[in-house]
């Protein structure tokens, strides 16, 4: 059909003066007959323009009624198509129309704004428009939306292609964390023969969490959606799958995700990367279903780094979803490598030297000159809570090297003889030692390496109200650290009355730290200052003063004392001739309250903090995890 020349001014679709005239006519004549003729008596070019400017509005009954198709059927293709651009603004504006014999054909620029992907914009020359009884419609066809719909039920859509993923390095540029295959366990609601069954053997034989499952079937979108439960290792699967394989409705999805080495290597640290929950759909509107994110830890941290861009596409689709033309692409950046300071052969140790600690746990090394976090390990191994770093527990007796250099700086010598009662009252409070111990008038080095409460709280008078606090400072507690991650430096406030001076000569009242900030204190006995510590290569590097050689010399051999004769000596036979002090910290209440033990360590360049929770002793439950650790890391060749 030949068509005659008619084309307006680009842009001329805005002029309202049809709409104009119709409304005066309108209240002239009154009615809705009238405004039906009035309709009928429009161009096309104003019939086009009522359609797209519905369209445009979200009004997809009016942009329906433009058309000569079934009105709830174009209604429903409409939205359809901007539900699938992810809800795109458009903006449309006829760009040429030409009429002739109750034909009209046009030619209409289509800008979408589409959520992630920006501007997708076309020519449409494929928009009909055909004169019945006086009224000009739009011919429907799906290519009204986009010339490339030209089969029936196409649909515009949008996918996103992720990045691989960028792996998080050691400090010798080894991967940590690379792609391993993994299985996922999950649901199919509506496959589910007996749910409650189903949900009670995945979290028997995986540990899922039983709850949560059941919410996440509740929250299904579909019933024929598959629900996640949990994410297993290939090795860990294979060790449920004859349990879980035979009952109906369970699914097994494979693919790769990136992993440590093993399932417990510094978990809490560097985290997990995993599909997106329910709770986090919800609280982020951003993510979709099936998105894979950081869940916690570095991963999560530095997802934007580690994920890179991904690949997004605008397709044209089949109502099924599956694509069948890519109509435009953007983005697409591989993710950048997080470069740490985790040594491979550290972290391995510190797990292997937790391994069969029960219940909390948490070992911390550092490398002393130059503050570099070499291992963060944390049990148990599925808590998230990285207590290594960020655990705030009161330090007992470990921070007694803090108090002695305060007191050795005020002129105490360590062959000074100091006593030791089984106990002593201050205030009205009645300090005791450990299992009622008690040396006698011993020298003040034999008090120290038998961590006597009592000869520490007898010499509170010989301390400045600050000096505690003076010298946490000399050894990095209460400073800033400036961490990828969340940590705590300690806090070592001034005494309160005497009775809280007193506790605080022993690491009590109101003083607290992380394993991380006693492993920096053993750190600044082994190099000679505090190190900042560093996670990160690109992490800033700050050191203290150097502290008074003599008084570091003293008590390096206070502590070694620790290990050869004292309360350490689960450490003598190490090699390197470590040093060390443990440490039974009270806390809560209870008569006896109870404690948690705690020992500092250093060797060759190496400085470590162990930490048991609810454990009566340092010197019988922290000092030998602190001994395997070494061992470990001299059965590895490392150091």
């Amino acid at each position: 059909m030949e068509f005659g020349s008619g084309t307006p001014p680009r842009g001329s679709r805005r002029n309202r003066l049809p709409t104009v005239v119709a409304i005066a006519a309108l209240v002239a004549v009154g009615g809705i007959v009238a405004f039906l003729l009035l309709r009928g008596g429009e161009g096309p070019e104003a019939a086009l323009d009522g359609f797209l400017t519905a369209y445009e509005e979200g009004d997809y009954a009016a942009a329906a009624a433009r058309t000569d198709g079934d009105p709830a059927e174009v209604a429903e293709a409409l939205e359809a198509n901007v539900d699938g651009l992810d809800g795109a603004a458009l903006e449309a504006e006829v760009e040429s129309l030409s009429e002739r014999d109750g034909d009209a054909r046009a030619s209409v620029t289509m800008r979408w704004d589409v959520p992630d992907i920006g501007e997708f914009d076309y020519d449409n020359d494929r928009v009909r428009l055909t004169k019945a009884d006086d009224e000009w419609l739009i011919e429907w066809r799906e290519t009204v939306v986009h010339p490339e719909l030209d089969a029936e039920g196409l649909r515009l859509g949008t996918e996103a292609e992720a990045a691989e993923r960028a792996p998080i390095l050691a400090r010798d540029g080894r991967a940590l964390v690379r792609p391993r295959p993994v299985v996922e366990v999950g649901v199919i609601p509506k496959e589910l023969r007996d749910r409650e069954a189903a949900v009670a053997a995945i979290a028997e034989h995986t540990g899922a969490d039983a709850e949560t499952l059941a919410a996440s079937i509740d929250a299904a979108a579909e019933p024929t959606n598959f629900v996640p439960a949990i994410t297993l290792r290939e090795e860990e699967f294979a060790e449920v799958e004859d349990e879980l394989e035979p009952i109906r409705g369970i699914e097994f999805g494979r693919r790769e995700l990136p992993l440590a080495p093993t399932k417990e290597f510094a978990r809490a640290l560097l985290g997990a990367v995993g599909p997106v929950t329910a709770e986090q759909l919800r609280q982020d509107e951003g993510l979709e279903t099936g998105d894979v994110i950081g869940q916690w830890g570095l991963q999560a941290e530095f997802d934007d780094r580690l994920a890179g861009e991904p690949t997004r596409r605008v397709v044209a689709r089949r109502a099924d979803g599956v694509p069948v033309e890519v109509l435009m692409e953007t983005g697409g950046a591989e993710g950048e490598p997080l470069e740490t300071t985790l040594d491979l052969a550290v972290q391995l140790a510190a797990e292997k030297a937790l391994a069969g600690t029960e219940g909390k746990a948490a070992l911390v090394a550092l490398d002393a000159s130059g503050g570099d976090i070499l291992a963060a390990a944390n049990r148990p191994v599925d808590d998230t809570f990285d207590r290594a770093l960020e655990g705030q527990y009161p330090p007992g007796s470990t921070f007694k090297v803090v108090t002695t250099a305060a007191l050795l700086d005020g002129g105490l010598s360590p062959d000074e003889t100091v006593d030791c009662p089984a106990t002593i009252d201050v205030g009205g409070k009645l300090f005791r030692n450990f299992e009622g111990s008690a040396a006698g008038a011993v020298p003040f080095s034999v008090d120290f390496a038998e961590s006597c409460n009592t000869a520490f709280v007898s010499l509170v008078d010989r301390l400045a109200p600050d000096g505690l606090e003076r010298w946490g400072t000399e050894f990095g507690l209460g400073r800033k650290y400036e961490l990828a991650v969340p940590a705590f430096s300690g806090s070592v406030p001034p005494g309160r009355d005497e009775v809280e001076e007193a506790a605080s000569m022993i690491g009590q009242g109101r003083i607290l730290a992380s394993p991380l900030a006693m492993a920096g204190v053993a750190a600044t006995i082994e190099d000679g200052r505090w190190r900042r510590p560093r996670l990160l290569a690109d992490d800033p590097v700050e050191s203290g003063e150097p502290l008074p050689t003599d008084l570091v010399a003293t008590l390096r051999e206070l502590m070694r004392d620790v290990v050869v004769s004292g309360t350490g000596t689960a450490l003598a036979g190490a090699e390197g001739e470590p040093i060390g002090k443990s440490g039974t910290a009270e806390y809560g209440s209870g008569d006896p309250p109870p404690t948690h033990a705690w020992f500092i360590a250093a060797r060759a360049g190496i400085a470590i903090a162990v930490l048991v929770e609810d454990r009566p002793s340092g010197g019988e439950f922290a000092a030998p995890v602190a001994a395997d650790f070494f061992a470990a890391l001299d059965a590895g060749g490392a150091r």
